[in-house]
């Protein structure tokens, strides 16, 4: 089968053509794709098996703001002390560009997503629930050292929660998108994006 190029389409794309038919996409990390390991967090993570603090409790209620502190102080120190009363040890966490299986994983993650940044925070908009799942509604903010200070980017997302009767997460899955304030910083991303929103 032959390639046609268009005109427009930018050098850099060509290795990608090149190489594309032997790309193993399977091994590629996903945030949405409902896969093995999503299916299998999904049941090992079962409310009916784990009792979680009931609606309506005190506990639940110092659950969900447990959550809400550990992302509204998005510091080095903030997270080191909370991601342990927040996460459970062997939990199922997966976002836009990662999956772990260990609290102490996604603390170091967490740790290292502040290098390039001078300030991040979470507002929260709403939290909602259906039976014992858990919606967090919220905003990220974003200040990037590369920019001036205080040159806040938001962007909005979802976060999918499960706890244990402990009140702590079991369960993390994220539904955000990238695009704009992350993938959109890199040169080569930011040109590709542009082309293929330009073709749909």
């Amino acid at each position: 089968m032959q390639i046609k190029l268009p005109r427009t389409l930018p050098f850099f794309l060509l290795p990608l053509l090149i190489t594309g038919c032997t790309t193993h996409l399977d091994t590629m990390h996903t945030q949405t794709i409902p896969d093995a390991a999503y299916q299998q967090a999904l049941r090992a993570s079962d409310p009916s098996q784990h009792n979680p603090p009931a609606p309506g409790s005190e506990a639940e209620t110092a659950m969900i703001e447990r959550v809400k502190q550990l992302f509204n102080q998005y510091t080095e120190a903030n997270l080191s002390a909370k991601i342990p009363e927040v996460y459970a040890e062997e939990v199922y966490f997966r976002d836009a560009f990662k999956q772990f299986s260990r609290a102490e994983d996604i603390r170091e993650y967490m740790l290292a997503g502040l290098a390039p940044l001078d300030q991040c925070e979470f507002v929260f908009n709403r939290v909602a629930r259906s039976g014992s799942d858990y919606y967090f509604d919220w905003t990220m903010r974003l200040d990037f050292k590369k920019t001036p200070p205080n040159t806040w980017e938001e962007s909005i997302g979802v976060s999918h929660m499960r706890f244990n009767a402990e009140g702590k997460v079991i369960f993390h899955q994220d539904y955000w998108d990238p695009t704009d304030i992350v993938y959109r910083r890199i040169p080569i991303a930011r040109q590709l994006i542009a082309y293929v929103k330009k073709k749909l």
